[in-house]
């Protein structure tokens, strides 16, 4: 049992870890599992090893000796390196202490632990003192809490707030039980509470497969939705242009015997059989007229990126738009930050975002408020679209990036839109989140990687390198 659970707990420690390496905070989060998984190890030492290794250690003490150093070590960097690596793990996933701020703290709080490191008899027999180990255990795992809530709440981008909140019940709630067990209940001489730790990490590592299939955390649902969508975007657009060439060969059929009808009708002077044809005519050329709406939104995106405010693009779109913010009398909010630049196409940027406020104004006939959003959060440059309008059906939200589907019942929409604007969003390493109630309106979010955004102060740079014309405006 003990050997499934400390494969579990490392298991977790390395899927984290995979998830970016790179950042400091994930290399603490992992080390927080590894560490915490020490105890783990020591148990496997004691109650698996040395009961099928009895004999061999008999003769061969310096092995059993090495054994029982093993485990006593694993054990005290489990109790003391628990609360530090979790503490660390908190400071690092903050945006308030600067770089400076968090290296100092990392030193000052190892100095607790080499404490009890000078103090602590480890062999042949770990003894600690649990008055003095939560007298900072305590604070430490507090003040970490106290910093990822703080991270949640303050949290303006829902992708980011969402991944903090299951971070905090999965990592917050197993370990006040943990805490409790390890440092408090030996306080009080209880010394094989700790055992029902196995059961919290099992319910854990269950909660976390849970969370990753319904709900994408650390972005496994939402590799499994890109796949799908990829797919049946290639197929949609190989389709397209089949039915497309086949369609413009039957209509320059249907257009040359048309032509010669209406010659012939000319001739002899047949002016109702020459209406019939105009109208012929005028039906291919909206049957051409339409595939080729189709062909266009499906077609391959290929980006011309360059330096653009997304404000500014936001803006424009805006003002395009207010004959028909005017005619249906929305009010408009906007939160931009000019001083937000971003490497990306700006024409297909305006696109996406006339997109998504025509959805939002056709979910706002009798009147309502249009949100435009620009901000930066820790991962990603976000821009929200938010209409207070009749909202997407739950039913139907699954389906709603699909090519073809749609819920309004026009002639003129092809349900083409969201998957357009799914499919650029994919070209720039972005991605598409819609947040939606029916009967309070709908919220899109357009999240463009943080490499893609240009600092203010090299964009200053390029400006006066080059001129002006660095700003684009589309």
């Amino acid at each position: 049992m003990m050997v499934l659970v400390l494969l579990a707990i490392w298991a977790l420690g390395l899927l984290v870890l995979f998830t970016d390496p790179k950042r400091t905070s994930t290399r603490f989060a992992s080390a927080t599992a590894f560490v915490g998984g020490g105890g783990f190890f020591s148990a496997v030492i004691d109650e698996t090893l040395f009961p099928h290794m009895q004999h061999y250690a008999a003769q061969h003490p310096s092995l059993a000796a090495a054994l029982e150093i093993c485990s006593r070590l694993a054990s005290f960097i489990c109790q003391v390196g628990l609360p530090y690596c979790f503490l660390m793990f908190a400071v690092h996933s903050s945006e308030t202490f600067t770089r400076t701020s968090k290296r100092i703290i990392q030193y000052a709080a190892l100095v607790p632990p080499l404490i009890m490191l000078m103090i602590t008899p480890i062999y042949p027999v770990l003894q600690f003192n649990y008055w003095i180990m939560i007298a900072w255990v305590i604070p430490y795992f507090l003040a970490a809490c106290w910093i990822l809530v703080q991270l949640y709440r303050n949290e303006k981008d829902p992708l980011v707030k969402r991944n903090r909140l299951y971070t905090n019940i999965l990592i917050i709630v197993p370990l006040v039980f943990v805490f409790t067990l390890i440092y408090i209940m030996r306080t009080q001489n209880n010394y094989d509470a700790w055992r029902y730790n196995s059961l919290i990490v099992g319910i854990q590592f269950l909660l976390i497969l849970f969370i990753s299939v319904k709900y994408g955390f650390l972005g496994v649902k939402l590799r499994v939705e890109k796949r799908r969508l990829d797919s049946t975007l290639r197929a949609m657009t190989s389709g397209a242009q089949i039915v497309n060439h086949t369609i413009k060969n039957e209509v320059g059929k249907i257009s040359l015997y048309a032509d010669r009808i209406d010659s012939y009708a000319e001739e002899t002077n047949q002016v109702a059989l020459r209406e019939d044809v105009r109208v012929l005519m005028n039906s291919a050329q909206h049957l051409l007229d339409m595939m080729n709406r189709i062909q266009g939104q499906l077609r391959e995106v290929a980006l011309q990126e360059s330096v653009v405010n997304p404000s500014d693009v936001a803006r424009l779109v805006l003002h395009d738009l207010q004959p028909y913010i005017d005619a249906q009398h929305i009010d408009v909010v906007t939160e931009l930050d000019d001083a937000l630049w971003l490497k990306c196409d700006a024409v297909q940027l305006r696109e996406i975002l006339t997109n998504l406020c025509h959805n939002s104004l056709e979910a706002m006939k009798t009147g309502g408020t249009l949100t435009l959003q620009v901000f930066l959060s820790k991962k990603h440059l976000a821009i929200a679209v938010s209409d207070t309008g009749v909202g997407i059906a739950k039913e139907n939200l699954p389906h709603v990036l699909d090519p073809f589907f749609s819920t309004k019942k026009t002639g003129q929409n092809f349900g083409l839109g969201l998957s357009y604007c799914y499919n650029a969003m994919q070209k720039h390493q972005g991605s598409l989140e819609i947040y939606s109630l029916p009967g309070e309106g709908t919220t899109i979010f357009l999240y463009f990687p943080r490499k893609r955004v240009v600092s203010p102060e090299s964009f200053a740079a390029k400006e006066a390198l080059h001129g002006e014309n660095t700003r684009i405006y589309c």
